[in-house]
């Protein structure tokens, strides 16, 4: 299961990419697939970055987030054990995305947009494990419970 978990993250987000590329090649499917990523980001084309083709299906701020996470679970799915981090770390890793949240909100200068990226690919690496440490948390207690009933029975 982890490991079908991360080919669809790794999916997800490799589409934010071929969205723009799409949209650059006139395709019809290209403003379709930029509704799917609309629910979970703003999608402000000044705020995304563009690699040529145009700006990305989400902004850079959640690109990063999409690719720390992915890199998180294919690390914990490769190794397939447990790699989770501290509570602390996730408010270290958290608080550079949240103060730069918080000052565009209040109205201070934003930063750029590749640096917004940097700032989110940590927090996403970290939730990325805390991910895929669940989804072997489940496996486990799954495999456990079969073994179980498969012993009684």
């Amino acid at each position: 299961m982890p490991a079908l978990v991360t080919v669809c993250a790794l999916v997800w987000t490799a589409g934010v990419v071929v969205v723009p590329w799409l949209a650059s090649h006139d395709s019809v499917l290209a403003p379709w697939l930029r509704l799917v990523y609309k629910p979970g980001c703003h999608q402000i084309p000044e705020r995304c970055l563009d690699l040529g083709f145009g700006p990305m299906a989400v902004c850079a701020r959640c690109m990063g987030l999409y690719i720390g996470g992915c890199v998180g679970l294919l690390w914990t799915t490769l190794r397939n054990r447990s790699s989770r981090p501290r509570p602390v770390w996730l408010a270290v890793v958290a608080a550079p995305t949240v103060l730069d949240f918080v000052a565009g909100q209040v109205g201070l200068p934003s930063l750029g947009n590749w640096t917004r990226f940097a700032l989110a690919v940590p927090l996403g690496l970290l939730a990325g494990l805390y991910v895929g440490d669940a989804l072997l948390e489940i496996v486990r207690q799954n495999t456990a419970k079969k073994i179980t009933r498969d012993s009684v029975g």
